[in-house]
């Protein structure tokens, strides 16, 4: 048996052997004997756990991966040519005077050069670790080849872009060979790893990391700047046209290459033994705590540093024209700077930390010392933040309202824009400050809160209120004190939930205060840090703040939901963990619609309403004119209803608890009693969301027959907008009630089938017709075949999921038709409202300046939805069918034990995926310049992805009517679930996650 759990793509670090790289040169010798193919050998690992676990899984055979295919290497081979082969073309040009001026050529060379750099160097640093046995001087010449063609086309770039700098040159070409002796290097070390932790590194590492993630990401980005190019007018690289693409060059450039650096971070510390990588992690607790070590600290801060860095070139990416200034643009380039400079830093610093350590730890063996007991650093529970954060929220709160004074004292415009864009991060900080230290309580405590609240909210508010009464008039003023009373509220309710909080038992707190309070706030402010960024892009690309006012408030209205939903989130968590289940909605509660009260409905209604709000608002974030009526409008009913949440979260949570606690004293109970752990399990859902999916495709019937008769495009293009939306409802409806066979439900799913899929397809067919569409109407003929094809699928695999024991059907039904496909809907959404927002701007359904965007917007959604219909599918069978028709990373990176079909169908899935890359790229565009090549292109796609879905789904369905012995159903009903890499899991497939 092998000594660890199959491969999987989950990547689970409690299931990876830990590695470990011994530096005596004896031992290195006997390492070499275990490597290289043949059995695995057995060896002492640090964490032998993982292998005495036995399932049934271990006897079955599993591929070993000691080296990946050579049609990656050939791929890669390609992929890194393209650099040099841009030169030889720019040479081939400049003999034969394509270009009129050399000014020309060179800035050919380096806007394309510049462009593809991220993906050619990610391809070249895992091309060396595709087989890393493979010493032969055959291979070893290829590898030297391709790398000396790739480093010479960037010492040639970094020499133009340096303009003809000698030092820049040499430096490039130093630098290059220090890689590469370094990367030889690094391969001679995953050559001696053993047979299973090398496959294990080629397959999660290096395939699923590096290749299909890491990419994947860098593959996307290169289109912004494609798609930049393709906009302009004319291309003429002699007249300087070009450069109207520089913000976006510089921006996917910078990005890319951190990409790239984290990547290859990523797979340099595979060799690292996983127990002092974890001990040389920064503790989200020793941060929360105040008490790192001083290399943590420099790790801390030069990963934010990092993180800033990163979230600033992604704020503006994608951004139009040319700097502004050579200082606009020397900024650009050093925040790509700092921020690589800042990962590569830190990882060296880790790195030199961790072979310190080793050393000592082999020093201690030869003189006989015993090893460092690690279990001392275990972290402990935090109870209380360090009082550093709340001297931190103090400093904030005192910055801004000495900021709102200042510009109600000067009455400069510029205090007053500063105050409220700080205004979303302050709040943050100072609602962390209040929950950092919930068990103190006495009334000096209090009363410092008190203080603080009154300097923050009062002082500031007041401020504006004398500013706006000299520039706004009183309505304005009135709004202000109004707001201040709202903190007024918000505040007392944060009283009364900092003492619920201080009231929690200790692993409750600690789970608190690091998960929710500080890596919530966290993630809230990372957030709110990206709008800001996408408003200071408007500001470089329109050139003042006044011409952004439109992004400036959409960024307003998100921050708010943001900070709204992170205060819910609090109240959520200030629940005790055992009371949970009974005080808050569980999934199964909602799929049955059991046990639900109307202020439970009302909020559920409230959370779908702020969702829907703050997808338009950040739809129409970019949109360059839009009425600020319809953003203020959206903002208001978002602010309102996630504001309605909130309170009704607090008083309901606050009254629950409190309602336990005295029925606990009454009884005469220290301690009330914890809710019990039974969950109900889910065999169907309710009518409710039956309903909702009925009415949602029957408005698109609707649509479609108005169209009909009335022969506008505009119904129809609404239609087939939020068509992917309907039709994954239809999907869900399907199996929401597997185990109803009788007659009366089949008739009402066969009508609901023939009013979606029929009598809208004749609808849509007529409207064309009468329009003189002849080819659309061609199409709509075609579809309903495939339409029909496609239901006898469904109701087989709807056979199929009714034989799924109970714990899976229940699964099937909350986890992936609620929760996974519902939350689908969402990307749906805001692809939908992109077009949206641009209809608003042009005033017009029937403008031809929307063409791409609302095309894209459709091709992308219908991509979506098919492998979200995939992804149900491929959990409405049974776990061993799941297997048999899974993907394993293994198989990919060997390319062997491949079934005829997958081939097939991964060829479909990358077509798809290369095709989204492209409509995310022009999301958003302008114009119709591509609306030829939209259609070809997205027909291609579609294509595609519904072949693969078909073959995924036949596949799925045969293997499911195979008969199984009693006895293998229960094998593997009891064993672990096996996660496969499957073209339909949304979670694990990473060209989905590319599309979403």
């Amino acid at each position: 048996p092998m000594e660890s759990p199959s491969i999987s793509a989950d990547g689970d670090k409690a299931k990876t052997p830990s590695r470990v790289i011994n530096r005596n040169p004896s031992a290195i010798e006997e390492d070499k004997s275990n490597a290289g193919p043949g059995p695995v050998q057995n060896r002492q690992v640090d964490n032998p756990v993982t292998s005495n676990v036995t399932t049934p899984t271990q006897t079955a055979t599993r591929v070993i991966v000691t080296e990946c295919h050579t049609f990656y290497s050939v791929a890669a081979f390609i992929i890194v040519s393209l650099q040099p082969v841009l030169y030889v073309q720019a040479a081939i040009d400049e003999h034969y005077h394509v270009f009129d001026q050399d000014y020309g050529i060179k800035k050919f060379e380096e806007y394309w050069s510049w462009t593809i750099f991220p993906i050619t160097s990610g391809t070249m640093a895992a091309s060396f670790v595709l087989k890393p046995r493979r010493n032969d001087k055959k291979y070893t010449s290829f590898l030297l080849v391709q790398a000396l063609a790739y480093n010479t086309s960037m010492a040639i770039a970094a020499y133009n872009f340096s303009e003809q700098s000698i030092l820049v040159l040499c430096g490039s070409i130093s630098f290059i060979v220090f890689l590469m002796a370094g990367a030889m290097k690094f391969r001679s070390v995953v050559a001696r790893l053993t047979d299973t932790e090398l496959s294990e590194f080629l397959t999660n590492v290096v395939m699923k990391e590096g290749i299909l993630l890491g990419l994947a990401q860098c593959g996307f980005l290169i289109f912004s700047s494609i798609q930049c190019e393709g906009e302009l007018e004319s291309v003429d690289y002699s007249e300087g046209k070009w450069n109207d693409c520089n913000r976006t060059l510089y921006s996917q450039t910078g990005l890319g290459f951190m990409v790239v650096i984290y990547i290859a971070i990523k797979i340099i510390s595979y060799i690292v033994p996983q127990r002092l990588l974890n001990k040389h992690e920064v503790s989200v607790k020793k941060i929360l705590a105040a008490s790192l070590t001083f290399e943590e600290t420099v790790q801390f801060f030069g990963l934010s540093i990092a993180v800033a860095c990163a979230l600033f070139m992604l704020g503006n990416y994608g951004a139009k024209g040319d700097f502004s200034s050579a200082t606009e643009k020397l900024f650009m380039i050093l925040v790509a700077i700092t921020g690589s400079f800042c990962l590569i830093f830190t990882s060296g610093w880790k790195l030199v930390a961790i072979l310190r350590e080793m050393e000592r730890g082999e020093e201690g063996e030869v003189s006989g010392q015993a090893p460092e007991d690690l279990s001392a650093n275990a972290d402990v529970m935090v109870l209380e933040a360090s009082p550093y954060w709340v001297y931190g929220g103090v400093l904030a709160t005192t910055l801004l309202s000495a900021i709102c004074v200042t510009a109600a004292v000067t009455m400069d415009v510029f205090y007053f824009t500063l105050s409220a864009f700080l205004l979303p991060f302050v709040i943050l900080i100072f609602a962390a400050s209040v929950f950092c230290q919930p068990r103190r309580r006495s009334s000096k405590d209090l009363w410092i809160l008190r203080i603080h609240f009154v300097s923050f909210a009062w002082v500031s508010e007041m401020a504006w209120v004398f500013y706006s009464l000299e520039k706004d008039g009183a309505w304005s003023s009135v709004s202000h004190l109004l707001r201040a009373a709202l903190w007024t509220l918000f505040f007392q309710f944060g009283l009364k939930l900092r003492a619920t909080v201080g009231r929690l038992p200790d692993k409750d707190l600690d789970s608190f205060l690091v998960d929710i309070l500080f890596k919530g706030s966290l993630q809230t402010l990372i957030t709110i840090l990206f709008l800001t960024f996408r408003v200071v892009k408007c500001f470089f690309e329109r050139g003042g703040l006044e011409k952004c006012s439109d992004s400036s408030m959409c960024s307003t209205f998100l921050s708010g939901f943001l900070l709204l939903w992170t205060a819910t989130t609090l109240v959520h968590g200030s629940v005790r963990s055992d009371w949970r289940k009974e005080l808050n909605l569980s999934v199964q509660k909602i799929a049955m619609m059991k046990d639900i009260s109307l202020r439970h409905g009302a909020a559920g209604f409230l959370t779908v309403v702020t969702g829907i709000c703050a997808i338009l608002i950040f739809s129409m974030m970019s949109a360059e004119h839009v009425d600020e009526k319809t953003i203020l409008v959206a903002g208001f009913i978002g602010i309102a209803a996630s504001g309605g949440v909130f309170v009704s979260e607090i008083y309901s949570s606050l009254k629950a608890q409190t309602r336990k606690i005295e029925a606990a004293v009454s009884n005469g109970e220290s301690e009330p009693e914890p809710s019990p752990d039974d969950e109900e399990l889910v065999g169907e859902c309710s009518w409710f969301f039956v309903g909702s999916a009925a009415i949602l495709t029957s408005s698109h019937c609707v649509l479609c027959w108005i169209y009909g008769s009335t022969f506008k495009d505009s119904y129809l293009r609404i239609s087939h907008l939020f068509l992917p939306i309907t039709g994954l409802a239809f999907v869900m409806a399907m199996v929401m009630k597997p185990k109803r066979t009788d007659i009366g439900y089949m008739r009402q799913l066969l009508f609901h089938f023939f009013t979606f899929a029929i009598l809208s397809e004749i609808g849509a067919l007529i409207g064309d017709f009468g329009t003189g569409k002849l080819m659309s109407g061609i199409f709509d003929i075609v579809r309903i075949p495939v339409w029909c094809f496609a239901f006898q699928l469904g109701l087989k695999l709807r056979a199929s999921a009714a034989k799924l024991p109970p714990q899976e059907l229940s699964e099937l039904l909350c986890d992936e038709i609620l929760v996974k496909s519902t939350a689908a809907m969402g990307p749906m959404l805001f692809f939908s409202f992109e077009a949206v927002s641009c209809f608003i701007s042009q005033n017009s359904l029937d403008n031809g300046q929307c063409s791409n965007t609302s095309t894209a917007a459709m091709y992308l959604s219908v991509y979506l939805a098919i492998i979200t219909t995939l992804s149900i599918a491929n959990k409405a069978v049974s776990k061993n069918v799941q297997r048999e028709t899974a993907w394993e990373l293994s198989m990919i990176a060997s390319l062997k034990g491949l079934k005829w079909w997958q081939p097939l169908q991964g060829g479909f899935v990358m077509v798809t995926a290369l095709v989204s890359l492209y409509f995310l790229s022009i999301l958003g565009v302008e114009g119709d310049k591509n609306s030829s090549t939209i259609f070809i292109v997205g027909g291609l796609g579609g294509g595609s992805l519904v072949s693969a879905l078909i073959i995924g789904m036949t596949m799925l369905v045969r293997n499911g009517n195979v008969p199984q012995d009693g006895k293998d159903v229960e094998l593997f009903n009891n064993q672990r679930s096996v996660r496969g890499f499957s073209a339909g899991d949304v979670e694990e497939n990473a060209l989905a996650l590319a599309m979403v």
